[in-house]
């Protein structure tokens, strides 16, 4: 069990130093190519002396601090201005490179956009080998009544299996994806239900593949005539999916963005859904249960390992382009503190050539980053919570 969860934590961190990384190097190659120096480029965020550190010959400082829920690059001159004379005079003599805030402000642009940019290639990359190591199908659940732009078929999905109910006996697997009943394909959930219903008392095959689509099994059992109440004729809980399925070389060569797009979409679409329920009921708990911080995240990392083999590297792959993804759109939001925040006052600047006072501008990140510090703690005591409750 120990070893289990040190595991599940070392996987974690994992997925989160790679989104960090990647984000932040792109800024910092970047700022490098622009001739930007470069003071510091950290894994970890700087609540405390780091654990490790080492000065290149260019100036730059390599950190890796204990507190590995983020990371940073800190450019020369990123926060400060021709008036700073003292402290500028002294770091120009030991880092490499122009200041910052010298740029041009569409280099300063192309810095900040760069860490979303780097989100965004690595989320598509993540989908292109997930979709190829998945023979370009894939099953999507569904819970809301989305469509798909990616080519796709209708499922029906065998969420739950009753322990001694027909299904429980025929040892089906939960998430299994209906194919044919009868050598009959059926894809629609009503006509699975009837068809069930019509042969009650009589023995039906049922043929269903796992939800990675690679194996396939075939089971007889019988419908129950009178079956326990709440459980079935089968015993099974049904949802519907969505087959997505690339075939042709045209739609595999531009699977990666057209799926990205599908599941960012999709994934929003929910989340506005379940924020209209919770406006309309006044009730915060649909639109909570629907967030998750890094315990939330931890969480679904941990579902993922506890699926092993085959199937756990997929949905890892799948998740960590998901995750690149939303990370890439929560930074381009023009919030302070963050990269959208800072892309926004750039834009200010290039349409009305006046920069924000460094004081100013320190300021509103300061205050920024405190409230998103306050949220991220208050979605991981709802992350808790949720632990506990389930």
């Amino acid at each position: 069990m120990i070893l289990d969860n040190i595991f599940k934590t070392i996987i974690f961190l994992c997925v989160l130093s790679i989104l960090v990384l990647v984000h932040e190097f792109g800024h910092f190659i970047v700022g490098k190519l622009s001739g930007i120096g470069v003071l510091e480029f950290a894994l970890g965020l700087p609540f405390t002396k780091p654990l490790w550190s080492k000065k290149l010959k260019n100036g730059m400082m390599l950190s890796f601090y204990p507190i590995l829920f983020g990371g940073f690059v800190r450019l020369l001159g990123e926060e400060e201005d021709a008036s700073s004379t003292s402290k500028v005079n002294y770091v120009v003599k030991s880092i490499k490179g122009t200041f910052f805030y010298k740029k041009p402000v569409w280099t300063r642009i192309a810095v900040v956009v760069a860490g979303v940019v780097m989100n965004f290639i690595l989320a598509i990359s993540a989908f292109y080998i997930f979709l190829a190591a998945s023979g370009f199908h894939v099953v999507v659940p569904r819970y809301d009544n989305y469509q798909f732009i990616s080519p796709h078929q209708s499922r029906v999905v065998l969420t739950s299996i009753q322990k001694g109910s027909p299904a429980g006996e025929a040892k089906i697997e939960p998430g299994s994806v209906l194919l044919s009943v009868d050598n009959v394909q059926i894809y629609e959930l009503k006509k699975f239900q009837e068809y069930v219903k019509a042969n009650a008392g009589k023995e039906i095959g049922l043929k269903y593949t796992n939800s990675s689509l690679t194996k396939q099994r075939e089971v007889h059992l019988t419908p129950r005539l009178n079956p326990p109440v709440g459980q079935g004729a089968l015993g099974v809980g049904l949802g519907e999916a969505a087959l997505i399925n690339f075939a042709a070389g045209t739609e595999k060569s531009l699977s990666g963005f057209i799926y990205g797009f599908d599941m960012f979409c999709y994934n929003w679409q929910i989340i506005g859904h379940l924020a209209s329920q919770s406006f309309k009921t006044k009730d915060a708990a649909p639109l909570a249960e629907s967030v998750s911080g890094p315990v939330g995240i931890y969480g679904i990392v941990g579902d993922i390992v506890d699926l092993g083999g085959w199937d756990a590297v997929l949905n890892m792959i799948n998740f960590l382009g998901m995750m690149s993804l939303s990370l890439a759109f929560m930074n381009i939001l023009p919030i302070p503190a963050m990269d959208g925040g800072k892309l926004f006052l750039l834009l200010i600047e290039a349409l009305t050539r006046k920069k924000l006072s460094v004081k100013k501008e320190n300021m509103l990140n300061q205050v920024g980053f405190a409230l998103l510090i306050g949220l991220m703690l208050l979605i991981s005591f709802n992350d808790i919570s949720k632990f506990f409750r389930r």
